[in-house]
């Protein structure tokens, strides 16, 4: 019969994948940095990290690793001894150099060739006692002891020590009241803290004083969480076993700590709480170089944009001024723009007529004309005027072009670009130069990019000029301009009408003269130049501040985007890689909740210190650096769960 899958086995897959997951975006983050020097640090912790960041939750089902780590002297030995209740690691008081080898205690059924330790390396007893089936004992040699028979220096069971704790799921870490601050020891301590959790012992209880107090400040300077430190006497409690008498209650409810909850209970919660507190570790050293460096990043983006702004303000100045040599430009073309959306009126005419006014002149001359010659004569003359005309427009209409100048010189880049240099150099920040992103710039391509930013001031303007018709001339505008200039038209009317009908016919008054007619005509013109002067006044009205706009939007030249793109867009990368590890964050935070911690056991660990923020996040503290942990070698594996 097929066996069921349960609720709990599919929480426990749900949580492997998340562990996976958390793996992938890890890896797949350090591989795709950017390249500058926190990332390049962050990619060579993740990539001797990586076997570590799997190895700790498979086969959870193998015995418990414990080592003991403790300087000479401290009762470490012992203590070994006291819980295996006999002597099976010899002394440093029976024997000198204290511990030269890892002596590995396990249980006849348990093979410790996982640890990867060479025989020379390791001295393994196998002894039948009960917690060992799920438990391995390790007591590591003395890192603060130097035999010139060992090894080159003397210092080759340092090197099996550092071999033998990576593989440790526990430390034990002995001290004494007169020996508590090694500087070698703590410094082995402190490199394996991460992804690992310690249990401290204060040994020589019978002989010496309580010193937790002062243990505590030691070990949390080290930037350990201390819950508990165990205060007992080893060899008391080894010579009462050996005797057959009861051990004290203190070391009793230290080995039933390590015989009934971490051996058996706790072993999977241990494992998983050390996954996590290296991943906790491993993220708050890669983010430690991050946040301090993106201050030189900010740096470098402020210089930016002192250098736009400064150039951006030289660019304005002379963009502006053309604007303002410009004024008839700009009205002509609104003019024109009004003519083409009116259309028909009597007051569209008039303005019609204004703008066709140098060629009802040229016709009037052709009119004069009595004889071919003078017929010729006229019409060269009026083509000529024609010409000249529509080459005055044309100048006009091309001047921003014709005479573009941004008022910029060679030495202005080649100084924003020293600037910039320099602000890349201390944020170590090398983008990839690009023959048009990064190199110089001489006049004739300053002259090209100045004739680019003004064909697209020149095309702003005349979009401008057709909003600014379109919102303010629209059918309402119109109807009423063309019945304010209407009045007076129609009030003339009457008076004719009002002459002949009534007056003349009915009154025998005379008709009014021709004096009357040219007298009506020049007041329509004025009365049509003052209606027509209120409405270009009212659509000429801000034009002035529309086109500086216009100017402030387009003095962020394309130059200025070429001068400073490349480093631009590596600040731009920089700060995204560096929040893409939040979200590695935010997914770690995920699983410590789901996975819970070891509080509860009293066991101590790596203090873990508040995950920094990003200069775009809250602001925080950036916590003291922790050495880098051993890695250990070993081919990732799919990770199982119980």
């Amino acid at each position: 019969m097929a066996e069921r899958f349960t609720k709990a086995d599919w929480e426990r897959e749900h949580l492997l994948a998340g562990f996976d997951r958390l793996h992938a975006k890890l890896v797949e983050w350090a591989r795709q940095a950017p390249a500058w020097p926190p990332f390049d640090e962050a990619k060579g912790l993740v990539a001797r990290l990586e076997p570590r960041l799997r190895v700790p939750e498979i086969d959870l089902d193998r015995a418990l690793v414990v080592g003991f780590l403790g300087g000479s002297g401290t009762g470490k030995s012992t203590l070994y001894n006291a819980l295996l209740g006999r002597r099976v690691s010899r002394a440093g008081k029976e024997y000198r150099p204290m511990t030269r080898r890892a002596v590995v205690a396990c249980h006849p059924d348990v093979d410790p060739s996982f640890l990867g330790l060479d025989a020379d390396s390791i001295e393994v007893h196998q002894i039948h006692v009960p917690f060992l089936e799920q438990m391995i004992l390790i007591d590591c040699p003395d890192p603060d002891t130097q035999d010139p028979e060992d090894g080159e220096g003397g210092r080759r069971h340092l090197d099996i020590l550092r071999a033998v704790l990576p593989h440790c799921d526990v430390m034990v870490h002995t001290v004494t009241s007169q020996k508590y601050k090694s500087h070698v020891v703590g410094q082995e301590l402190r490199k394996n803290a991460p992804g690992r959790q310690i249990l401290f012992v204060q040994t020589h209880a019978a002989i010496d004083h309580d010193n937790r107090a002062d243990l505590r400040k030691y070990l949390d300077s080290l930037g350990l969480r201390v819950p508990e430190i165990y205060r007992f006497d080893a060899a008391d409690a080894l010579a009462r076993q050996e005797s057959g008498e009861p051990v004290d209650d203190e070391f009793g409810r230290f080995r039933d700590l390590l015989e009934h909850e971490l051996a058996s209970r706790a072993r999977h919660r241990i494992r998983r709480a050390n996954l996590l507190g290296l991943y906790s570790w491993l993220l708050s050293a890669i983010k430690t170089p991050i946040v301090a460096r993106l201050e030189d990043v900010a740096k470098l983006e402020a210089s930016m944009g002192r250098e736009r702004t400064r150039m951006a303000s030289k660019i304005g100045a002379r963009m502006n001024e053309r604007i303002d040599s410009n004024h008839r430009l700009w009205r002509s073309r609104v003019l024109r723009q009004l003519n083409q959306a009116w259309g028909a009126g009597p007051l569209a005419a008039l303005i019609g007529l204004w703008s066709a006014a140098g060629s009802l002149v040229r016709s009037l001359i052709l009119l004069r004309a009595r004889t071919p010659t003078q017929a010729v004569l006229a019409g060269g003359l009026a083509a000529s005027q024609l010409v000249a005309e529509k080459w005055r427009e044309r100048r006009a209409a091309s001047a921003l072009v014709a005479e573009a100048d941004l008022g910029l010189t060679e030495g202005d880049l080649a100084a924003a670009r020293a600037v910039l240099q320099g602000y890349l150099a201390d944020a170590e920040i090398q983008p990839a130069a690009t023959p048009e992103a990064g190199g110089d710039f001489s006049n004739q391509q300053l002259a090209e990019v100045a004739v680019e930013v003004y064909q697209r001031l020149d095309a702003e303007v005349n979009e401008v000029v057709e909003r600014r018709i379109a919102r303010r001339a629209g059918r309402s505008v119109h109807l009423f301009f063309e019945v304010l200039f209407s009045l007076l038209p129609a009030f003339l009317v009457l008076r004719l009408g009002r002459n002949f009908f009534i007056d003349h016919l009915w009154n025998d008054r005379p008709l009014l003269g021709l004096d009357f007619f040219f007298q009506s005509a020049f007041w329509c013109l004025a009365w049509g130049a003052a209606v027509g002067g209120l409405l270009l006044h009212w659509l000429n009205r801000g034009l002035d501040v529309e086109l500086k706009a216009v100017v402030d939007r387009l003095s962020r030249a394309p130059i200025l985007d070429a001068l400073c793109r490349d480093a631009a867009d590596a600040c731009a990368a920089i700060r995204a890689h560096a929040v893409a590890l939040s979200a590695i964050e935010r997914d770690l935070s995920q699983i410590e909740d789901k996975v819970g911690g070891v509080l509860d056991l009293g066991l101590g660990a790596l203090r873990a210190e508040p995950r920094q923020a990003l200069p775009h996040e809250a602001g925080t503290t950036i916590p003291d650096a922790v050495p880098l942990p051993n890695a250990v070698e070993t081919k990732p594996t799919r990770v199982t769960l119980s």
